[in-house]
């Protein structure tokens, strides 16, 4: 695995790579592997999952479906980053608030041994939350990351029960086979992080102390930006042509929310 690379460090931003495989993560004394997914909580999500599957012919990395009562979620793969469309009713009771953005990051071997590295780093971490699906299966356990989280933005741990990685790994490969679709998308450059510039020093600082010791891949960078609060700018997408990539996005995904913006590079 190549060294990791920070192109800068300022008091406003901070840009860090993190990898990303088509293969699990194996032991090692870090506390991430990479950025498993982002989501964002929209009122008719279904529609806009369906769009980016079925008009801009991005792979599913998994269908949109029902995950509890009042809760369904789908998502679709950029290549080399996993976005999650949510949405939540008032009768959700199995997580009674979900923020408008979430950064779910993957333990670099075991939730124990990313709480223990994240400890030596002064990096909080919060008491292991588990979910569970029909029939009391247990699907995912996730950690909070106070430091990395605000009012519209939940960062954290999550660690599936079930091994994700050939599914993603697949979609990956999928996207790869198709150019990248009617978009042309080769991959996620960067995801904008926004904090409050009360908070923006230690924001920027706790993402750099998350990502000491990694290597890297083609992971997308973080980068942190003045904001009113903790949450999501946006996406930076490398695709094959940025004047096409602009011009189809407005025609292939009319109901895209603007809490998310998509810049094309």
């Amino acid at each position: 695995m190549g060294s990791l690379w920070i192109d800068h460090i300022r008091p406003t931003i901070s840009t860090t790579k993190f990898p990303f495989s088509k293969h699990p993560p194996a032991a090692m004394s870090t506390a991430l592997h990479t950025i498993d997914h982002i989501y964002l909580r929209v009122h008719n999500a279904g529609v806009v999952h369906q769009e980016l599957v079925e008009k801009a012919g991005l792979p599913v990395a998994w269908p949109f479906c029902s995950v509890a009562d009042g809760l369904a979620s789908g998502a679709v793969s950029l290549g080399n980053l996993i976005v999650e469309l949510v949405q939540v009713d008032t009768a959700c009771t199995a997580l009674p608030f979900i923020p408008t953005y979430g950064v779910a990051l993957a333990p670099g071997s075991t939730l124990g041994d990313s709480r223990a590295w994240t400890a030596a780093r002064d990096i909080e971490m919060g008491a292991d939350d588990s979910f569970y699906g029909p029939g009391d299966q247990l699907l995912w356990t996730r950690a909070a990351l106070p430091q990395l989280s605000g009012d519209t933005l939940d960062t954290f741990f999550c660690h599936y029960t079930a091994d994700q990685w050939p599914l993603r790994a697949g979609a990956g490969e999928q996207l790869a086979r198709s150019e990248g679709g009617p978009l042309g998308i080769t991959g996620v450059e960067a995801l904008i992080v926004t904090s409050a510039r009360c908070r923006l020093p230690q924001t920027a600082e706790t993402w750099n102390r998350m990502a000491m010791d990694r290597g890297d891949r083609d992971g997308p960078a973080v980068r942190v930006v003045a904001g009113e609060d903790e949450g999501l700018q946006g996406l930076t997408i490398r695709v094959r042509d940025v004047e096409a990539a602009q011009r189809k996005f407005k025609e292939l995904l009319p109901h895209f929310p603007d809490s998310l913006r998509w810049q094309f590079i």
